[in-house]
C-alpha cells in the first residue's frame, strides 16, 4: 500500500499532585528572642515545589495543546511491502530534483517513433525481461516495484541491479500510491504503460486473501485513475491470467469462452480486473489490452512455481509432490499445463504495445472509442507435469524423488491450453520454445546464480561445445 496527539502521559500524576498542595497554616509564637535568620522548614519546601512543579507541568499542556499540531510526517510512498501487506518503511523516499533527473533519463526515448513506457512490477519475473527488451530497442522505459516479500526480495532486488545496468531506473514505490503514480505522470508523458505488477500465485490466497484485492483490484484502480488524468493518456497493456477460465472445459481455451467461474481469489481478482478496465475503456476512453499468461518459466523466474521449487528440491535431496487430479471414476490424471517460455510472452507483450492504438480521453473525458482488447499468450502445447520433472531429471542429472497425490481444494486448476489464433492473427504471436529448450536455458542460469560450483562441472562435462558460462547475471535471460 500519521501520529496524532494523545492525551499527555502524566496528567493525572499532575493532577494527583495538584490535590496534595494543601494550604499550610503556620503559627508562629511572638517571644522576645535575640534577632535571628528564618529557616524555612521542610514541610514548606516540599510544598513550594509540588507547587512549582504542578505550574510547569500546565503550562507545558497548555503549550502542547494550543500550539498549531506538526505536520504528520508522510508515510514513504514506496514502501517496499505497503500495499500486500501494510508495513511501511520510513527509510524510503521519492521526489526531489535529482530523482526526478533520474527519471527523466530512463524514460527518454532513443529511437526514431519509440515508446515511452511505465513498466509496473519491474523487478517481477515478466516486468524484468519485457523491461530490458524495450530498453534495447531503445524504447524510454521507467520501472516501478514496490519489492514486496512475497517471494525472496534479493532476487527482485537482482533484476533491479540488471536493468539499472542497461539504464532502466526502478523507481521503489507502490502501485496504490496515488500521490507517487500522478507525480510520474506529471514527471514524464509516458505513451504507454505495460502494468504487470500484481500480487502473484493461486495458494497464497489461502494464507493472505486481501492482498490480492489491495494489488489487483485497488492497485488496477489507482492506475488507471492516474492515467485517465493523465495529459496525455496512455496506452494500457496489462498482465491478466489464464487463471480467468477457471472451471471452463472446452479446451483450448478460448478468448470467447466463458470466464464467470473463477476456481480461486487470484482469478477472481484478475476477472474483476478486466471488468474493471473495460469500464475505464467505455466511460474515459483509454485504450487497454489486457494479456492472459499461461504457465511462464525461464531464467529470473518466481521460486513459487513449480519448475523452479522442483529444481531446488532435486538438487537438495528432497521429495517432491506431484499432483494428480480425478477424470472420473478410478482414473487419475496427471495436471498439465501449457507452459510458455518467458521469450515467447515478452514477444506478446511488446507487439500488443506497438498495435494498441491510442487512447481518446483528455482531461478525464471520452472524446471517442478507444482500443479494448483481449489476448492470450501460451505456447499451445500443454505438458504433463510429470514429463517436466523428467527434463529437469535429465538436465540436473539427478533423480528426483517423487510423491504422487491427489490434487487439493487450493484453487488450481488441473490443465491449461491455449488457443493463440486470436493473438497471431492481430499481433503476429508465434510462439517458437518448446519445454526441452526452455528448460535447458532455465537450468544453466539456475546453477550459474544459486550454484555456480555445480555450473563449472557441468561446463567442464560439455567444454566440447564451446560453450562458456557468463556467471550470475544469467547468459540465457532475455533481460541480460
Amino acid at each position: 500500500m500519521a501520529p496524532q496527539l494523545t492525551g499527555a502521559p502524566g496528567s493525572a500524576a499532575a493532577a494527583g499532585g495538584a490535590a496534595a498542595v494543601k494550604p499550610q497554616f503556620h503559627h508562629y509564637h511572638h517571644h522576645r528572642l535575640p534577632p535571628r535568620h528564618h529557616h524555612p522548614s521542610p514541610t514548606s519546601l516540599l510544598s513550594k515545589l509540588a507547587f512549582w512543579s504542578v505550574c510547569s507541568l500546565s503550562l507545558l499542556l497548555a503549550f502542547l495543546l494550543l500550539s498549531p499540531a506538526a505536520p504528520a510526517p508522510r508515510a514513504a510512498p514506496e514502501s517496499p511491502r505497503r500495499s500486500l501487506h501494510a508495513s511501511p518503511s520510513s527509510t524510503a523516499s521519492w521526489g526531489g530534483g535529482a530523482w526526478e533527473k533520474k527519471v527523466r533519463a530512463s524514460s527518454r526515448v532513443r529511437r526514431s517513433r519509440g515508446h515511452s513506457v511505465l513498466v509496473t512490477g519491474a523487478a517481477g519475473f515478466v516486468g524484468c525481461h519485457a523491461a530490458a527488451a524495450l530498453r534495447r530497442r531503445g524504447d524510454g522505459v521507467l520501472g516501478l516495484d514496490n519489492f514486496n516479500d512475497y517471494y525472496d526480495t534479493a532476487l527482485k532486488r537482482g533484476r533491479a541491479a540488471l536493468l539499472a545496468r542497461s539504464g532502466v531506473y526502478v523507481v521503489d514505490g507502490d502501485i496504490a500510491d496515488a500521490e507517487l503514480l500522478a507525480k510520474l505522470f506529471d514527471v514524464v508523458p509516458f505513451t504507454h504503460v505495460l502494468h504487470l505488477a500484481a500480487q502473484a500465485g493461486v495458494r497464497h490466497a489461502l494464507v493472505d486473501p486481501m492482498s490480492y484485492v489491495r494489488a489487483n483490484v485497488a492497485g488496477l484502480v489507482a492506475l488507471l485513475e492516474a492515467a485517465r488524468a493523465a495529459k496525455p493518456q496512455p496506452a494500457i497493456v496489462w498482465a491478466s491470467s489464464s487463471s480467468v477460465y477457471g472451471l471452463n472445459s472446452h479446451v483450448p481455451f478460448s478468448e470467447h469462452d466463458r470466464t464467470d467461474r473463477p476456481a480461486s481469489l487470484y482469478a477472481a481478482t484478475k476477472k474483476a480486473g478486466e471488468e474493471i478496465a473495460h469500464v475505464y475503456n467505455h466511460i474515459y476512453g483509454l485504450s487497454l489490452t489486457a494479456l492472459r499468461f499461461f504457465t511462464v518459466y525461464g531464467p529470473w523466474g518466481r521460486p513459487d512455481m513449480a519448475y523452479f521449487f522442483f529444481t531446488k528440491d532435486i538438487l537438495a535431496g528432497r521429495p517432491i509432490t506431484v499432483y494428480e487430479s480425478a477424470g472420473g471414476g478410478s482414473h487419475q490424471t496427471t495436471i498439465s499445463r501449457d507452459f510458455t517460455y518467458i521469450d515467447d510472452i515478452v514477444k506478446g507483450c511488446v507487439a500488443a504495445l506497438d498495435t494498441a492504438g491510442r487512447s481518446t480521453g483528455s482531461g478525464g473525458k471520452k472524446r471517442g472509442t478507444a482500443p479494448f482488447r483481449t489476448y492470450n499468450l501460451g505456447n499451445t502445447s500443454p505438458v504433463p507435469v510429470t514429463q517436466l520433472v523428467d527434463l529437469l531429471e535429465k538436465l540436473l542429472k539427478v533423480k528426483a524423488v517423487r510423491k504422487v497425490v491427489k490434487m487439493p481444494r487450493n484453487g488450481d486448476v488441473p490443465y491449461t491450453h491455449a488457443n493463440v489464433s486470436l493473438a497471431q492473427r492481430e499481433l503476429g504471436y508465434r510462439p517458437s520454445t518448446d519445454l526441452q529448450t526452455g528448460l535447458k536455458k532455465f537450468v544453466r542460469w539456475y546453477l550459474e546464480y544459486y550454484h555456480p560450483e555445480l555450473a563449472e562441472k557441468q561446463k567442464l562435462r560439455t567444454s566440447s561445445n564451446g560453450k562458456g558460462s557468463r556467471g550470475r547475471n544469467g547468459s540465457s535471460s532475455s533481460a541480460r
